[in-house]
């Protein structure tokens, strides 16, 4: 769901990276955080699980331009991929703009990756969310690895609809920033056409109930918590163990990565770059264009009578405040002069 603010002039979009547990979702927003030439980025947050993370930071990128005189701000997510993290995946996909899939392109993670991608569009549906509106961009990551399996091979169980895929190998750098281009361009693209990705017909998301239990499969990694609920046990507790890295601890491939070509999907051109956005043309509307787009929305964002009575509020509690210490000095300054009195 977008997000407007008039104050500020500021349009904010939500990219979600998915996929199965250690398809490289943690390696790309590293490697994006890392890249000197993304400015205007704020602080990345991370909160750990056993085997995986959820990482969030934003940016704005100034290459983009505008839309409708609104500058333009990207948050950017992960989720932990395991199976039994599926709530907070699903609190993560809440209000999402777009979508990055990243598939693991070894031939041994199919099945993980027809899972994930299935359980994506459920949880997309679970938010109200059309996963056939959605921007939606694929990564096959792992291309400098053994036994991987081919494009087309992974377009024909993965892909079907023809969105666009990048080929990659995060740890190295390849595809990084140019899966980042093709989403946002395609995000901004739903913008400007004023596309609706809400499933009206389906109903709200309920809290999540914490308490129950998880299921894991054998392609699932770590250890799952069958239950957030703990009970005194009378056996003594085991060691600690250090989370397993899988990524840090891979071999390194004898296999050469090798620069894909450039490809296009959609008018959007696929090419490695060091600057994630330096290739990327602003996004005004058309002078022909309908008016503003973000005008009824930003109207129910930024209510300037609200806005008013929240400031008269707290103007209201620090005169208060105000009032109350200079009673308690008003005070003091009595009983300095009473001890005053009686020293003389």
């Amino acid at each position: 769901m977008v997000l407007i603010n008039k104050a500020i002039n500021e349009v904010t979009v939500k990219l979600v990276y998915y996929g199965p547990g250690l398809c490289g979702k943690t390696t790309n927003l590293e490697k994006i955080y890392g890249n000197p030439k993304l400015d205007n980025k704020g602080k990345m947050i991370s909160m750990s699980t056993e085997t995986d993370r959820t990482l969030f930071f934003d940016f704005m990128p100034m290459e983009l331009g505008t839309i409708a005189g609104q500058k333009v701000r990207v948050q950017l997510y992960t989720v932990p991929g395991q199976v039994f993290y599926d709530a907070t995946r699903k609190l993560v996909l809440r209000g999402a703009d777009g979508v990055v899939f990243v598939a693991d392109s070894q031939s041994s993670m199919r099945d993980s990756n027809t899972d994930s991608f299935e359980n994506l569009k459920a949880n997309l549906r679970i938010n109200r969310i059309d996963p056939d509106k959605i921007a939606l961009v694929l990564q096959y990551n792992k291309r400098d690895l053994p036994n991987v399996d081919s494009v087309d091979q992974m377009n024909a169980y993965l892909n079907p609809n023809g969105a666009p895929a990048v080929e990659a190998s995060a740890i190295n750098g390849t595809g990084v920033t140019a899966t980042l281009r093709a989403a946002v361009t395609r995000i901004l693209d739903n913008l400007k056409r004023n596309v609706d990705t809400t499933l009206h017909e389906e109903p709200e998301l309920a809290a999540p109930d914490m308490s129950a239990k998880s299921g894991v499969t054998q392609s699932s990694a770590g250890t799952p918590k069958l239950s957030m609920k703990t009970t005194p046990s009378s056996e003594p507790p085991a060691p600690p163990s250090a989370p397993f890295d899988a990524e840090a601890t891979m071999a390194v491939s004898p296999f050469e990565v090798h620069e894909y070509e450039p490809e296009s999907y959609d008018g959007v051109a696929i090419a490695e770059e060091e600057d994630p956005f330096g290739a990327m043309a602003t996004v005004e509307p058309e002078p022909d264009q309908a008016g503003d787009p973000f005008g009824e929305s930003a109207a129910e964002i930024h209510d300037p009578g609200a806005e008013r009575a929240e400031l008269q509020s707290l103007l209201a509690s620090a005169s208060a405040v105000v009032q109350a210490l200079e009673a308690a000095l008003d005070r003091a300054k009595a009983h300095e002069s009473e001890l005053r009195a009686r020293v003389k």
